[in-house]
């Protein structure tokens, strides 16, 4: 049980790190300010908050007993 739990805080942060740095990432296509508060960050957190719930779903589901 702790070994997901511990599994499940890794790939977390290791989701947030990714995240995180997905933010920071200059991209000059379109207007610095324009993009960063309308596009990249909106579409970062929905990409974040998406796989932390797959890992809670794929934690909290899993099949403990296989027959």
């Amino acid at each position: 049980m702790f070994k997901r739990l511990r599994e499940i805080v890794v790939q977390s942060a290791f989701a947030a790190l990714i995240a995180w740095l997905l933010i920071i990432a200059p991209i000059s296509a379109i207007a610095p300010q324009t993009w960063f508060a309308f596009v990249q960050v909106p579409i970062v957190i929905f990409g974040l908050v998406c796989y932390i719930g797959k890992l809670l779903i794929d934690t909290l589901f899993y099949d403990h007993y296989k027959l």
